[in-house]
């Protein structure tokens, strides 16, 4: 399959990341941001979409590291709320530094309890997405 809906990566993404608490965490933030699993460019420069040898189970790979050269390189044209969400998820993901204070001063309410959750996520609070503000996964 080589154009998979939004709802197929959704959960090819959370496949993939499954059993790393740092990787749960970043990909859950993508996806309750909601913009970069759909977003043309970042599709294009950090996301495989491939099925499992044995299982034939759907995963979508992301490449945390052309994620990165692709947004600082201006590739993926986005707001600055936007790429704040990226660089916290990419921190998540995979250690790369973000400057925290200007990262989170520009996002919204939503936003800034999605990266809190994460954070949570990350530290093993696998409840921490069920907050009453919040969709359950």
């Amino acid at each position: 399959m080589t154009n998979p809906t939004p709802n197929e990566l959704t959960e090819a993404a959370r496949a993939w990341a499954r059993g790393s608490y740092a990787l749960e965490a970043a990909v859950e933030l993508l996806i309750r941001h909601g913009v970069w699993l759909t977003h043309r460019e970042f599709r294009r420069y950090a996301i495989d979409y491939v099925t499992a040898t044995y299982t034939r189970v759907p995963y979508t790979v992301i490449d945390w590291q052309a994620a990165h050269i692709a947004l600082n390189r201006g590739c993926m044209p986005c707001s600055g709320s936007e790429a704040a969400i990226l660089r916290i998820a990419l921190s998540l993901a995979d250690g790369l530094p973000v400057e925290l204070g200007p990262a989170i001063t520009g996002l919204d309410t939503t936003n800034l309890a999605h990266v809190l959750a994460a954070i949570a996520h990350a530290s093993g609070n696998r409840v921490a997405w069920l907050t009453k503000h919040q969709d359950p996964a």
